[in-house]
């Protein structure tokens, strides 16, 4: 019997399918990671709001910002996410630590310690007319989509933003400014 009349692909048959596709995932790909660029770009400026919103009702009722740290000190710049050197370290604007948040300086602490807690040593009020009634989220305040904090200024003086990074892990928006810069993802509160 002869093996000329079985079915079957051949070798060109092959190649042509496999160059297709190859030429298909080369077209489609940029349209795929803009929409997921676009999709974190949506997700930051929507937790930022988040976040923006739990500090305005923490301001209706204790009448003051969330600026302290887990002992009571305050603060100048709140973080999110998780506490780790690597975060904690990257918001201080002075050597020999490479500077990520440009002119925001002071004393750093974690949102959580006023947001979701009111832990011992933050010293706000638990009772009478201005008192912590929280909490003011629901969870551990998240990472920003690339996996970095969301910062926060709480200066006294100055416009308070809620900022994600973005994209290039530096925070280009200063603490004084109006508007946000850079590829900063953000919300004004204040």
């Amino acid at each position: 019997m002869s093996r000329r009349n079985e079915k079957g692909f051949t070798l060109i048959e092959v190649v042509v399918v496999v160059a297709v596709i190859a030429i298909l995932a080369a077209v489609l790909t940029p349209f795929i990671t803009k929409y997921i660029d676009d999709s974190r770009i949506a997700k930051a400026r929507n937790e930022a709001q988040v976040i923006g919103g739990a500090m305005t009702n923490f301001l209706k009722d204790t009448g003051m910002w969330p600026s302290r740290n887990a002992t009571g000190g305050a603060v100048a710049v709140l973080y999110t996410g998780p506490r780790t050197p690597a975060a904690a370290t990257i918001f201080t604007a002075t050597p020999p630590v490479v500077p990520a948040v440009v002119n925001w300086p002071g004393t750093v602490a974690t949102l959580d310690n006023s947001l979701l807690v009111n832990g011992t040593g933050n010293a706000y009020p638990p009772v009478g007319d201005l008192r912590w009634a929280g909490p003011y989220v629901g969870s551990a305040l998240p990472a920003d989509p690339w996996g970095r904090p969301y910062v926060v200024n709480v200066a006294a003086a100055g416009p308070i933003w809620v900022l994600s990074a973005g994209a290039n892990g530096k925070v280009q928006t200063a603490a004084a400014d109006n508007v946000v810069n850079g590829d900063d993802i953000g919300f004004r509160v204040r």
